[in-house]
């Protein structure tokens, strides 16, 4: 049967499958893949399928939000697909020790949003799967590329209020924890969705995020300090963060078929 948004079936979409948000950004994997062909094209949801070393990948854009994230996860489970990886941006950090051009690979998200609360109630946490952690982690420190693990924050609005951000800052208020950083290091609007219907429908998840914007400190915030919210710096510091995401996605990939514990 043919998935209703995504337009394939079972055998078109293979088990390792990366998942950027802009369905424009599909072509910034091609240089890292051969074989390369374009599966499907519907709404924001552009699948494409390629060989990196000798692993069949899928990329499927997701579009933004946790909405259509949702139906693209859903929808690439549905199809064959076991091992998902979120590969997107997430513009400037919460701590000022990550600066742009680095990574994120987040353990778990913080479930902002309302799309998972459809599924399970919000006590449940939205954690990324180990082993895919880990291999992440030894991809961008083989290939030398900063890189911090812990926990992000998945929202709905791009355009909310700052108080939103605010509040997970409420905790400073008490002085056992006013000289820490926030464990909070990154938000964007897709991994939680990820995440949970991953956990749920029994199979490995995980995300690597690229910071492509000088930091956005929660501290900072919580000091009235003006700060502006800003997708990247700058085209080359964009460009450049995502390559090194995608290059660390797909020798996580490498890591995780070559030892097969992982998978």
């Amino acid at each position: 049967m043919q998935q209703q948004h995504i337009l394939i079936t079972k055998g078109q979409i293979n088990k390792y499958v990366l998942l950027p948000g802009d369905p424009k950004r599909i072509s910034a994997f091609k240089p890292f893949l051969t074989s390369t062909k374009i599966i499907s094209e519907n709404r924001e949801f552009v699948l494409m399928n390629g060989v990196y070393k000798t692993v069949p990948i899928s990329v499927l854009s997701t579009g933004i939000g946790c909405p259509s994230t949702a139906i693209a996860v859903e929808e690439a489970i549905s199809a064959g697909a076991q091992v998902l990886i979120r590969t997107g941006t997430c513009g400037g950090s919460w701590r000022k020790d990550i600066q742009a051009g680095s990574l994120i690979i987040p353990t778990a998200s913080v479930r902002d949003e309302g799309t998972t609360k459809e599924y399970i109630l919000p006590e449940f946490p939205a954690v990324a799967d180990f082993d895919i952690v880990s291999a992440l982690r030894q991809a961008a420190r083989d290939n030398n590329i900063p890189s911090f693990v812990g926990i992000n924050r998945t929202h709905d609005s791009f355009y909310g209020a700052s108080d939103s951000i605010k509040k997970w800052g409420s905790y400073f208020s008490d002085p056992r924890f006013r000289t820490n950083e926030t464990p909070i290091l990154s938000s964007e609007m897709e991994a939680s969705a990820l995440f949970v219907i991953a956990s749920l429908r029994g199979v490995k998840a995980g995300a690597v995020l690229a910071v492509d914007a000088s930091p956005e400190p929660l501290k900072d915030r919580l000091k009235n300090m003006k700060l502006a919210v800003k997708t990247y710096d700058n085209a080359e510091i964009r460009d450049k963060t995502v390559n090194s995401m995608i290059k660390t996605a797909l020798e996580a990939i490498s890591i995780m078929e070559t030892t097969p514990s992982l998978i």
